[in-house]
């Protein structure tokens, strides 16, 4: 820790012992400006531009270009201003559950950058035709994310979690299904044939696959952190 970070008055522990640089008038003007930074490298927000950028441009190598220098640029200044913000406090005071407010937001924000993604796909495929068989894995994938978004509440549930930790999840599940729904129901002409459904399987599929694998890499660093 710096001596300037060491230089600021922190609250007496009996009072407030955990604390989140948002308690924090240094602290807290840096973490705001990496909580915006990430929410642009957060994946349902990066898929909304990316779909965005399609629908506009209707140039795939535009749309790579755009997403993965905003994701690109985001990620590095979010790590960057939030471990300016942490390191105000020692690491046995921090609270990495505060700023319960701003975490709903970030999924407010997230839920509605996944309809926004929707829409402009659909948008897009309305002049750009997407083979159907693509459409039902998206609509696969989707319910493969309301699936892990259901898992996450019940461990959150049984965990006892925050409150809001709760809504976070309710807010995204309630998003994913919304988006699943219309661009099943859109895209498809409601008309559910008997191929789609391996389509669809095989989108739930790879992001249960994928979240599996982060979860055991989520547990490993986990184990890893506390063993320190």
């Amino acid at each position: 820790m710096s001596d300037m970070h060491e230089a600021v008055a922190l609250p007496d522990p009996a009072v407030k012992r955990l604390l989140h640089p948002t308690d924090l008038p240094e602290a807290r003007s840096l973490y705001l400006r990496g909580w915006w930074f990430g929410r642009l490298c957060s994946l349902p927000v990066v898929a909304a531009i990316a779909a965005v950028a399609w629908m506009l441009s209707g140039n795939l190598l535009a749309t790579v270009a755009a997403t993965s220098s905003t994701f690109v640029i985001a990620l590095i200044a979010s790590r960057w201003h939030h471990a300016r913000a942490w390191d105000f406090i020692p690491r046995k005071r921090q609270d990495t559950e505060g700023a319960a407010s701003w975490r709903l937001l970030a999924s407010v924000i997230d839920a509605m950058a996944l309809v926004v993604t929707a829409l402009a796909v659909l948008v897009a495929t309305g002049s750009r035709p997407l083979p159907e068989g693509v459409i039902a894995f998206a609509v696969g994938a989707g319910a493969g994310v309301a699936l892990v978004q259901i898992i996450e509440l019940m461990v959150a549930i049984a965990g006892r979690r925050h409150p809001v930790a709760l809504a976070q999840r309710l807010v995204m599940l309630a998003a994913v299904a919304v988006s699943a729904v219309v661009v099943a129901t859109v895209g498809l002409g409601g008309q559910w044939a008997s191929e789609h459904s391996t389509s669809a399987t095989m989108g739930a599929a790879t992001i249960l696959i994928a979240q599996s694998l982060w979860w055991i890499y989520d547990v490993v660093r986990n184990r890893r952190e506390r063993s320190r």
